[in-house]
């Protein structure tokens, strides 16, 4: 075993599937509580054995430091989007521990310095402004809707796109912008709001996951989002499927993502990015400095033998040298089998009749059903992917991609039949 430890920053999400991937290494793990993940619905309550940010420790950085140091922490995982500005802060702190470009952080968390950098260094953006307020917006804003253009509003810090929204009209753009700046951001505190402008059909909107080391980067995996737009505007996504990794697409994705992370100032440890592609090429809509949530790694393990959280907890064991460090790593990734998560999803106020994992369970190709709705409890339409989540999900496998279509299908229209509109 190590005499070196790890922390693990809000292990929520897909943060939940490091410590025993770690234990099984004979690593330290220390697992820490943020109130930011508990504010942003990440967690309901505290993480079993987790130390709290807070109540442990009086909400002092100083005083985590020291523990840190104390405790010979070599390395720190951001478990999950509430942890990435206390993990990247960590990471610069802490004695021969990996870190980042300590250049501008906040670019790595907060997106309206994420597109400025990546517009500094050359990588094409999608033209985005940022607002402090509705009284804020910009002409050329309103002047791109009278032309019938559509624009996008989201928080400059955010996740599981809660509160994007497709605007057409001034009043539906003043009210995005309101409903970000006049509340509480996701994780406490206030947040800006971005105006960005559309990605023009057709579009498809792809998720890229990698890991660094050292300054180079690895492709994990890269997936397709299918997802329709609710009538209030918002972004409803149905499921993430999968690609090989010779489908044509993921070549160029991979060497923009390759640029991103550059500009970014990415060194070290996983990375979720969402990137539009079409007639303008590949566009960063979002980043996350951490690995995928909703625990798609797992999912990516067993499709292809690895992902961001593996491959991070196999450099942590070659750093600490409680395993040698691979001399081979796979150039991309290979498929076993066609795979996607269906996120549950409905359009609008309905009350769960309970049941749905069992009947879904014995579906052809459902290999795991995660049913979060509680039985006789209303449920609002969903909004975001946060939303989903909180209903529930479902892993499908297939042979080919037909035969995954079909099984995704079917499963939406058996889940339907548990929700009650009232």
């Amino acid at each position: 075993m190590s005499d070196n430890s790890v922390l693990i920053v809000d292990p929520v999400s897909s943060g939940k599937l490091y410590p025993p991937l770690l234990e099984q290494l004979g690593i330290n793990i220390i697992r820490l509580d943020t109130e930011q993940s508990l504010v942003s619905g990440f967690r309901n309550g505290p993480t079993a054995g987790a130390l709290d940010f807070e109540a442990d420790l009086g909400g002092s950085y100083q005083q985590l430091l020291q523990l840190c140091v104390e405790r010979s922490v070599k390395y720190v995982v951001a478990g999950s989007e509430p942890g990435v500005e206390l993990c990247d802060r960590l990471r610069a702190d802490l004695p021969d521990c990996p870190a980042n470009d300590p250049t501008l952080p906040m670019r790595r968390w907060d997106k309206q310095h994420m597109f400025e950098a990546l517009a500094a260094a050359g990588v094409p953006t999608l033209a985005t402004r940022a607002v402090a307020n509705r009284d804020e917006v910009p002409a050329e804003a309103f002047a791109e809707l009278s032309r019938g253009r559509k624009l996008v509003v989201k928080p400059a810090r955010g996740a599981a796109s809660v509160d994007v929204r497709l605007v057409e009209t001034p009043t539906q753009l003043t009210d995005a912008i309101s409903t970000i700046t006049d509340s509480s951001a996701l994780f406490g505190g206030h947040s800006a709001a971005l105006i960005q402008e559309m990605y023009p059909a057709p579009r498809v909107e792809f998720a890229v996951d990698t890991f660094s080391a050292h300054g180079a980067h690895e492709l994990l995996c890269v997936s397709v989002y299918d997802k329709w737009v609710s009538g209030s505007g918002d972004f409803v996504y149905e499921r993430g499927r999968w690609l090989e990794h010779d489908d044509p697409i993921v070549g160029e994705l991979t060497d923009y993502a390759g640029s991103v992370l550059d500009a970014l100032g990415v060194r070290v440890g996983p990375a979720h990015m969402e990137i539009m592609s079409g007639p303008l090429g590949p566009r960063l809509i979002d980043f996350g400095a951490r690995a995928h949530g909703i625990g798609h790694p797992q999912h990516t393990y067993a499709l292809t033998g690895s992902s961001q959280v593996h491959r991070e907890c196999e450099h942590i064991a070659e750093l600490f040298g409680v395993r040698a460090p691979a001399t081979d790593r796979r150039a991309g990734y290979s498929l076993s089998r066609r795979g996607a998560l269906v996120l549950v999803s409905i359009d609008r106020q309905a009350r769960y009749l309970g049941g749905a994992e069992a009947d879904l369970i014995g579906l052809p190709g459902v290999v795991e059903v995660r049913m979060a709705a509680e039985q006789g409890r209303t449920y609002p339409a969903t909004k975001s992917m946060m939303d989903s989540v909180a209903l529930g999900l479902a892993f499908v496998v297939a042979d080919s991609a037909d035969e995954l279509d079909f099984r995704c299908t079917e499963v939406r229209k058996r889940v339907a039949d548990f929700f009650a509109p009232e």
